[in-house]
């Protein structure tokens, strides 16, 4: 189906442009936001999908994608797909996802979350609810909102039904969140638990990358050379392979950053012992 045939979207769409770049003052969270009243009212769910999706197939134009006004008529177009189709749910849960990617890239985090927690609360796909979970845990922690992160990094590891590769980067990131709490025994655990027991390994390599990396802010570079080696062992048999996925491996090897923050620690350490005061001799006792 041509989308441009269903709506007239260069004629309608200009004019919300417009009208939102005239509104500086306008708040990108808020539903009820003159940028959700001037979108067109479809008679269907499916017809407001079209318009938002022909929106959003505007913003390809590389001139559209820098348009922050342009971004955010795109956003309140896929809020009204939920807000006047709430009974689709389908419809609406992916909508509110898309809607909160482009509220997550105009840097409106408050939308972000609001969006993505009707998408996970919306969607009967478990595949969609845990990526909108996992997408909401990271719009919280940019907000500084570890703690809720974490709670929703954790139910998502543990969610039966979501794809194995999510409840994965899920575990990753509830490691690296104990770590940005302080909690480092608790991040060690989490990233050993990733980095042993994740189906994919690339996503191996990541918990074991930043398994090393946390062993190096604590300044014990010899576990994090250790947790490199174990790395280079365990998947060792799949960088042989000539194969994609064993190219994609070895890439990733090559490129761990642990590696450089190592090295950096170790130069500074050098630095450091270049630069101390020589220790004085004992004078004798009188």
């Amino acid at each position: 189906m041509n989308l441009r045939n269903v709506w007239p979207v260069a004629a309608l769409f200009a004019p919300l442009v417009a009208s939102a770049a005239q509104q500086p003052g306008e708040r990108p969270g808020d539903v009820s936001a003159p940028e959700l009243e001037r979108i067109p009212l479809a008679t269907s769910a499916l017809g407001q999908w079209q318009f938002a999706a022909a929106a959003q197939a505007a913003l390809r134009k590389p001139k559209a994608a820098r348009d922050t006004a342009a971004r955010r008529a795109v956003a309140f177009a896929w809020v009204a797909v939920r807000v006047r189709f709430p009974a689709e749910r389908t419809l609406a849960a992916e909508a509110a996802f898309r809607a909160g990617e482009q509220f997550r890239t105009l840097g409106d985090g408050a939308a972000a979350v609001r969006e993505f927690e009707y998408a996970r609360a919306l969607a009967d796909d478990p595949a969609l609810r845990s990526r909108a979970g996992v997408e909401l845990a990271h719009a919280e922690r940019r907000r500084g909102g570890l703690e809720r992160a974490l709670d929703l990094y954790l139910a998502i590891s543990a969610q039966p039904d979501a794809p194995v590769r999510r409840r994965d980067e899920a575990a990753l990131w509830v490691g690296k969140t104990y770590a940005l709490l302080g909690r480092k025994l608790d991040a060690q655990r989490w990233l050993r638990h990733a980095a042993e027991r994740a189906t994919h390994a690339l996503d191996r390599i990541r918990a074991f990358d930043e398994w090393a990396a946390l062993y190096v802010a604590l300044d014990d570079l010899e576990a994090a050379a250790g947790v490199i080696a174990t790395c280079r062992a365990a998947l060792g048999p799949v960088a042989a392979e000539a194969t994609p996925l064993g190219e994609e491996v070895r890439d990733a090897l090559d490129s761990l950053r642990s590696i450089e923050l190592i090295e950096r620690a170790v130069a500074r350490r050098r630095a450091a012992a270049r630069n101390a005061p020589p220790a004085r001799e004992h004078e004798p006792a009188r």
